[in-house]
């Protein structure tokens, strides 16, 4: 008999959330830096901050096609989040990886994550969390970030989870999931998956 799937997130699941937020500001201070242009400040923390990502990056290379500058920028930002972790390793949240770890003796672990297929691997190794998953189903580079998306394409290849386990509430996420009668549990209530 298969396994039932058990799909996470990493993002405030198995790394603190500010491994993935100061580097985010970090990347318009370089953007900032880079053009010149403090307007791009306002993008910091902003909901739709992939428009200030667009228009720094239409400043930053100009002749680039829209997917070179957004694989170049998801690359820099990738690339600090993987520094970020190497030098805080606190961010690692080794309680709830253990729980996950135990879960997986039950279930078929899939991470679908926002990182890019590119540098998925590199964030896991970061915070020595390889080989914890069955399945990686993660963006690529020359894409926005789109969960949605991924949750489809998990859905396309392996068929609907049975719980979705996350860190922090996304609504948008939630309610899509809510619709698939996929059942949301956050890490503090990671006993319920039995």
């Amino acid at each position: 008999m298969e396994k039932p799937i058990l799909a996470t997130n990493i993002d405030g699941l198995l790394i603190d959330h500010s491994a993935f937020v100061e580097p985010h500001k970090a990347w318009f201070d370089r953007a900032i830096k880079k053009t010149k242009d403090t307007s791009l400040e306002q993008w910091k923390d902003h909901p739709e901050y992939f428009k200030g990502v667009n228009q720094a990056m239409e400043k930053i290379l100009p002749n680039a096609s829209s997917e070179e500058r957004t694989s170049q920028a998801r690359t820099w930002y990738q690339e600090d989040v993987i520094q970020y972790i190497k030098k805080h390793p606190e961010v690692i949240k080794y309680e709830t990886i253990d729980k996950l770890k135990a879960l997986k003796r039950k279930y078929y672990l899939v991470l679908i994550t926002t990182s890019t297929q590119k540098h998925v691997n590199y964030i896991l190794e970061a915070a020595n969390l390889q080989g914890i998953y069955d399945l990686v189903i993660a963006s690529k580079t020359e894409q926005e970030p789109n969960k949605e998306e991924l949750i489809r394409e998990l859905i396309q290849i392996k068929g609907k989870p049975k719980y979705y386990l996350t860190g922090k509430m996304d609504e948008g996420i939630t309610s899509q999931l809510k619709k698939l009668e996929i059942k949301v549990i956050q890490a503090d209530e990671i006993t319920k998956i039995k």
